[in-house]
């Protein structure tokens, strides 16, 4: 039959000595992530000249240069962005 349960928690304990190298330690430790992105919108890419939806491999660049497979239009990103449609994509902006 258990009576009673203690937890020990160092921390709890008053110890300078260890809050000192906290503090000194603290000081010298910066967080920064190493990159940060605010998602924007959802979108659908689509040729501007044959309308043909475009689905990409990867990433790309707001002023990317894309190739439509159907009629080889070569433009930037921002021309193939639609409002509607399918393929969906997510648009992010992300900051160093």
């Amino acid at each position: 039959m258990i009576r009673g349960v203690a937890l020990f928690d160092p921390g709890s304990r008053p110890d300078p000595e260890r809050d000192e190298r906290l503090r000194a330690s603290a000081a010298r430790v910066e967080i920064r992530p190493a990159r940060r992105a605010l998602p924007l919108a959802v979108r659908s890419l689509a040729c501007p000249e044959c309308d043909m939806p475009l689905r990409l491999g990867a990433p790309a660049g707001f002023d990317g240069l894309i190739a439509c497979g159907f009629c080889d239009t070569v433009a930037p990103a921002r021309k193939f962005l639609r409002d509607r449609g399918w393929p969906q994509v997510r648009l992010v902006a992300r900051f160093d």
